[in-house]
């Protein structure tokens, strides 16, 4: 187990850098249970990769008939077993996570409208950030819908930066009625010419899928407050940096063809201070008088309500 916790944290620091980062500010423990969840995830992420065999898809696919049964003998499940019951982990969240994995995995993923793009994004990321509260130590009854905002926001994040790469893999998570139901095919294509209407087209779906994604950061940041303040800096942290991916992005106007931003370390330590004051970047952003609107997607999946 302790090679595994190793492993863990190796896992994190060379494919999350920016969830490494505010690691570092979280309690040891803390920040080695949050490390193995990470690890389980990215397994299953990694296995889900268009890329991959399908003998790794079917290994995907007995995990998540396993999770379901309570039974299997993989390394990674026998690893998210001991933490599930250690912490009274969401195990509905877990198999809701890899059966979007597995669905990703085998469909050309063109997502049709917003409350397509809210559901994926919940189930990759909001259920990652259910299992992770109870890690934290978060009264999970006023942090639930916080946790899913996060992890939808982040993941967001991740698609406004990944839109050429996720192109690339015959991925196109923008909302096809955003951006004219352009496919991953013609996102390639424009991403090679110098002037084009859909190169435009695709960095104005970018510029609103960051606005969306703010308004997700705004609803998570009212539930920080429910996580312990031992825990609690290192999520704003982690919420401040990651966000910050998507001001680079805004900074270069969008330019999604030019490939992956970063947040360099400088900027993130800068941010580190800021939230350590009380000025989170996140904390300027205006909250929305009610949730109802941001959750309604949800109904029906685990842990929303």
């Amino acid at each position: 187990m302790k090679n595994r916790r190793t492993d863990a944290a190796l896992t994190m620091k060379r494919n999350g850098k920016s969830f490494w980062f505010a690691a570092l500010f979280l309690p040891r423990q803390v920040a080695a249970d949050a490390a193995r969840l990470y690890a389980f995830c990215r397994e299953m992420d990694d296995l889900a990769d268009v890329a991959v065999t399908e003998q790794k898809r079917a290994a995907l696919a007995a995990i998540h008939r396993d999770l379901q049964s309570g039974v299997g003998d993989s390394p990674a499940l026998r690893d998210f077993s001991a933490l599930a019951a250690q912490y009274g982990l969401p195990r509905q969240a877990a198999a809701y996570l890899i059966a979007t994995f597995i669905e990703d995995a085998t469909a050309s993923l063109h997502l049709q409208n917003e409350a397509e793009l809210v559901r994926y994004c919940y189930g990759v990321a909001g259920t990652v950030g259910l299992m992770m509260s109870p890690i934290l130590g978060a009264d999970r009854l006023r942090a639930g819908e916080a946790a899913i905002h996060l992890g939808i926001a982040m993941q967001m994040t991740n698609i406004a930066r990944d839109v050429l790469e996720d192109a690339g893999n015959n991925r196109r998570y923008l909302p096809g009625s955003w951006v004219e139901f352009i496919s991953a095919r013609q996102i390639l294509d424009a991403s090679r010419t110098d002037s084009s209407a859909a190169r435009e087209r695709v960095a104005c779906g970018v510029a609103r899928l960051l606005e969306l994604a703010d308004r997700y950061y705004a609803s998570a940041a009212l539930g920080f407050d429910a996580i312990p303040r031992h825990a609690r800096y290192g999520i704003e942290i982690a919420a401040a940096v990651y966000r910050e991916i998507g001001q680079v992005l805004r900074r270069k106007h969008c330019a999604w063809w030019n490939g992956r931003v970063r947040v360099s370390l400088p900027r993130k330590l800068w941010i580190a201070v800021l939230v350590y004051l009380g000025h989170s970047p996140i904390y300027r952003l205006q909250p929305e008088r009610s949730t109802l609107e941001l959750s309604r997607p949800l109904a029906g999946l685990p842990g929303a309500r």
